[in-house]
């Protein structure tokens, strides 16, 4: 399991990775290395005092909130034990760090509050667990998230509860997704259906995990069907929904809709701010972008890319963003660049582990050299999917659909 740094130096290692950012960015870190060094010292008290000290905190470190994390249980209602309370308050903060890229503080702080919830109820102490494993999941360290997600697994079905083993389910789908392992992807996403409450949250992650493996298969029905039902289960305008409407554009890139998948791409980075997001959303919107031959928007979103690298300090998502690049310098003709994209999204896959990533850019790599990666140029519209038979029904109306939410 890995140790978190102390609150001072993850700071610093989150301020020189934010070095570039803004001065209001600059603000925020101080609020965050006030918060993580709470959460250390709240850790280590005892539980009686623990009331007193955060009331002599003060506003301006933990302000009065009734902001829930995103990671809760679907059937239980908002806690109000005071440790539970004061665990998830502490987790609104950390996902405030991850948005920022701050990914060390927010381990710091969420390795604090699974201390804490150590002495809580089931529901708090399991999903603080997860809520680590998503951060160490992007940091990289893959091993602490499974260990993260499987405690959590093994723990909630010892319990039987099953919306909550859903959620750790769906870290483990992930996990398996970025290293490519499709049969447990596939397999953990079903089972996190399985046990999650219906049209619950834990319902909504588990179909969109499933709709990226159809999407890794070249199921395209099968993909639009299960994103349609995340979109719809996800609340307007909340990141859950931003980041599915991504998916549905990547989703309609696989089937050749080009020009609606750079809409929709380009429609969720007027929606969001969070790199996080953005970088694979531009992943998806210059490849679709060089399919329609837009030399000049390639160049711009490569840019764009880059600087959402820098911000989201996300090994897998950067990898993928400079694989997808590659793919996109390939197809406008400028096989220099896309070879060494394609030679740095090759270097970090192997760094941190993630077999298909490596595989994909190797691959890619050895075809741009014997000058066949550059596939025919194919885009269709919705309007077009007459041509084919009544069973394509599905793909007329979730393409369609993304048409009329992008216009």
């Amino acid at each position: 399991m890995r140790s978190p740094l102390p609150a001072f130096q993850a700071f610093a290692h989150d301020a020189r990775a934010r070095s570039a950012d803004s001065g209001d960015l600059d603000e925020r870190l101080s609020a965050f290395l006030a918060v993580t060094k709470a959460a250390e010292r709240l850790s280590t008290i005892m539980r009686d005092q623990q009331a007193s000290y955060v009331a002599g905190l003060g506003a301006d470190v933990l302000p009065p909130s009734n902001a829930r994390p995103s990671l809760t249980h679907d059937v239980q209602r908002a806690p109000v034990d005071a440790l539970a309370c004061l665990a998830e308050r502490l987790r609104v903060e950390a996902e405030q760090m991850e948005r920022s890229g701050c990914f060390e503080m927010a381990y710091a702080t969420m390795s604090a509050v699974c201390q804490l919830a150590a002495r809580s109820d089931l529901t708090t102490r399991t999903l603080a667990t997860v809520h680590l494993g998503r951060v160490a999941r992007q940091l990289g360290d893959l091993e602490t998230a499974v260990d993260c997600y499987q405690t959590a697994a093994d723990e909630s079905l010892r319990e039987r509860d099953g919306p909550l083993a859903a959620r750790a389910f769906v870290g483990l789908g992930n996990l398996a997704y970025m290293r490519g392992n499709r049969p447990a992807e596939r397999s953990m996403f079903e089972r996190a259906l399985s046990l999650a409450h219906p049209g619950g949250a834990a319902e909504a992650a588990a179909s969109q995990g499933l709709m990226l493996s159809a999407l890794a298969e070249r199921r395209l029905i099968d993909a639009l069907l299960h994103g349609w039902r995340a979109f719809d289960l996800t609340a307007p305008e909340s990141e859950e929904r931003v980041m599915i409407v991504g998916n549905l554009a990547t989703a309609s890139l696989h089937g050749d809709f080009a020009a609606a998948a750079l809409r929709g791409f380009l429609h969720v980075l007027t929606l969001t701010n969070t790199a996080r997001i953005r970088l694979p959303t531009i992943g998806g919107a210059i490849r679709a972008a060089a399919r329609l031959r837009e030399d000049g928007r390639v160049r711009s979103l490569n840019h764009d890319g880059d600087i959402e690298a820098e911000r989201a300090r996300m090994p897998f998502e950067t990898a993928r963003f400079l694989l997808y690049a590659g793919e996109a310098w390939a197809t406008i003709g400028d096989s220099d660049f896309a070879r060494r994209r394609f030679q740095d999204a090759i270097a970090i896959a192997t760094q941190y582990d993630y077999f298909e990533l490596r595989l994909r850019g190797e691959d890619a790599l050895e075809a741009l050299e014997r000058n066949q990666l550059v596939k025919p140029t194919v885009n269709r519209t919705a309007a077009q999917m007459h041509e084919y038979s009544d069973e394509h029904e599905v793909v007329r109306a979730g393409i369609g659909r993304l048409e009329a939410l992008s216009v």
